[in-house]
């Protein structure tokens, strides 16, 4: 048996031809939309297959791709965010049990596994308990071909993401 690759591979520093669009076009949308309040940090959540991963990426506002885990969900859902500049929307992990995360992954990765399904809340404050999302209707979001793919506008970089 191999060994995994090193999470070094996993993140994607040097952009390849769709991150460097995308980097292009997450700037082009930040400094061009007018939104609702400001924001200062954008970023683009797709169906990620490198490296045999079934979940979620996120490419940043400075053209890092790498995997959307848990613990960048949970930063990211207390942080005001704008779907495309325009619609308020809360992001996180499908289940309440998705957010425990393990001391040890569950796979020889050095970083977590990227999270799989997503919930996307609309009209629902950041920060929110568990128990007011529940309350609200939410869309599930699963890694598919092709989408989903959502361009995200948020108030400022969430804690501990990349620039």
């Amino acid at each position: 048996m191999s060994e995994p690759s090193p999470s070094r591979n996993r993140r994607s520093a040097t952009p390849d031809g769709m991150v460097v669009v995308v980097r292009d076009h997450l700037r082009t949308v930040l400094m061009r939309t007018a939104t609702p309040f400001p924001c200062t940090y954008a970023c683009f959540v797709h169906p990620r297959r490198r490296a045999g991963e079934q979940g979620f990426g996120v490419i940043t506002l400075a053209g890092e791709s790498l995997p959307l885990t848990v613990i960048m969900l949970e930063s990211l859902k207390r942080m005001p965010t704008l779907l495309v500049g325009v619609n308020p929307v809360v992001l996180g992990a499908a289940d309440e049990e998705d957010v425990i995360v393990a001391g040890e992954p569950p796979a020889a990765w050095r970083e977590p596994l990227p999270v799989n399904r997503v919930m996307l809340w609309q009209g629902v404050t950041p920060g929110a308990e568990p128990s007011e999302l529940q309350a609200q209707s939410g869309i599930l979001l699963s890694p598919r071909v092709g989408g989903p793919q959502l361009t995200l506008l948020c108030a400022e970089r969430p804690v501990g993401w990349p620039a």
